[in-house]
């Protein structure tokens, strides 16, 4: 098990983010020290490292940069949580893990799931689609299941975050903190 220990270091705090108190900035990047919980990744998840600052430089590139990157996927998800739309993200991931399902058995039940969680009109966390693209996804299924029933789906709501999300998320304070290279005494990780 990997423990991230924040050390307090007043002054590396001050001269890295001097806008903000040490209590803020820790309160603030608390998130960092999350587990992950029986669902999936709900903050950022505990690494043995901090990602370099051309790692996080990297996640600028595109989305899939950052949706391929462990931390920056974990990080997305903390900002899409504070704009009440990780739904967005979960209906993503969890159609690219329906396409990996194997055997072939198991993808009806997954299916119905996806479907009952974020595609029906009466979903808990329902994703925008639009009706064309919830009409098409619906019928795809009622023909037969496979590992293109949600294609569509997947693909308009990559394409909001792509053009919504993702370029707000850029411009966020937590990517602007993320962003900046950190003293090597603020981070220090013990097994």
């Amino acid at each position: 098990v990997v423990v991230v220990v924040v050390v307090c270091c007043s002054v590396s705090l001050n001269r890295l983010f001097p806008f903000l108190r040490a209590a803020d900035v820790r309160s603030r990047l608390a998130f960092l020290r999350r587990r992950k919980n029986s669902t999936g990744y709900h903050g950022v998840m505990v690494l043995g490292f901090r990602p370099s600052a051309g790692e996080v430089l990297s996640w600028a590139e595109s989305l899939e940069a950052l949706l391929t990157n462990q931390y920056g996927l974990a990080v997305f998800r903390h900002f899409l949580r504070s704009e009440f739309s990780e739904e967005n993200l979960d209906f993503w991931l969890a159609v690219e893990k329906y396409k990996k399902t194997c055997p072939f058995s198991k993808m009806a039940a997954r299916a119905a799931k996806i479907y009952d969680e974020f595609i029906s009109t009466s979903a808990s966390r329902q994703v925008n689609v639009d009706s064309s693209v919830r009409e098409s996804t619906t019928q795809s299924l009622h023909l037969g299941i496979s590992h293109a029933s949600f294609q569509l789906a997947q693909d308009q709501i990559f394409g909001l975050m792509e053009t919504d999300s993702y370029p707000r998320f850029l411009k966020s304070r937590l990517y602007a903190q993320l962003n900046v290279r950190s003293p090597p005494d603020l981070f220090c990780y013990t097994t």
